[in-house]
């Protein structure tokens, strides 16, 4: 067995899935993850403080929710050490200062979008978004939700539009079936002309699932990306619901995104 295909073994014995269907062509050399450093960001108090309220959340779904979150981002910090990145951990309150000599910043949609802002906008860092509504405050699309940036209900169907490129994991263009269900949360973007798209939501050729900046490539209203940006559709509770292609995708971003431009 193959170095890849044991990375890919691994992480679905982890997230409970199966390799079927799956191409294992090396499209991102997974050796750039060795020792990388991620600073991996989502919410740390939310869980804690609803466990903690007296009386309980009037909501009886409110704990089970943010234990599903919290789940999420745990397997997510898993996947990444699984390929060799060293983690380390951030809230929204955490300084800018936390990003410094780190080889990537993750920012999960568990997070408070407002608690966060532009901290990370300038940072010269690479960075992967999952919280939508970070995507206007990072300059990666314009400002309004529902018009430049959203999320869909009742998905689990991609369109890969630009198979041949590294972030699209080997995978053949057109429909991926990308989650287990068909009743789940994708977020999307619209994004600038400077951006690579790699994936729309089915139907919607305008909602980009998933897509990226170069460095210095251009921005919303004229902005520079200071480094490797990108966008991955991820919901607070959707990472644990991946498929083989969808975890084939967020792999490939990470690995493609840390990775040094030619």
């Amino acid at each position: 067995m193959n170095n890849l295909r044991r990375i890919f073994v691994t992480a679905g014995i982890m997230l409970g899935i199966t390799l079927s269907g799956l191409s294992t062509a090396a499209v991102v050399d997974p050796v750039v993850a060795r020792g990388k450093k991620v600073l991996y960001v989502y919410n740390q108090i939310k869980l804690e403080k609803a466990k903690a309220m007296v009386p309980p959340p009037a909501d009886p779904k409110r704990i089970p929710a943010l234990e599903t979150w919290r789940r999420n981002d745990n397997k997510a910090i898993d996947f990444l050490k699984s390929l060799g990145f060293v983690v380390t951990s951030a809230d929204e309150s955490s300084p800018i200062e936390a990003a410094q000599n780190q080889d990537l910043i993750i920012i999960s949609e568990s997070v408070d979008a407002l608690d966060i802002g532009t901290k990370y906008r300038n940072v010269p860092v690479p960075l992967i978004t999952f919280e939508n509504d970070l995507l206007g405050e990072l300059g990666m699309t314009a400002l309004k939700n529902g018009r430049d940036y959203g999320t869909d209900e009742n998905q689990r169907f991609l369109w890969l539009v630009n198979a041949p490129h590294p972030l699209a994991a080997g995978l053949a263009a057109g429909i991926q079936n990308v989650l287990n269900d068909e009743n789940l949360k994708m977020n999307w973007g619209k994004p600038g002309l400077g951006a690579i798209t790699i994936a729309t939501l089915r139907g919607e050729p305008d909602k980009a699932a998933i897509f990226a900046y170069e460095k210095g490539a251009t921005m919303n209203s004229e902005f520079l990306a200071p480094a490797r940006r990108l966008s991955f559709f991820l919901w607070q509770d959707t990472f644990e619901q991946l498929r083989p292609e969808g975890l084939a995708l967020f792999r490939a971003a990470v690995l493609w995104t840390v990775t040094r431009p030619d």
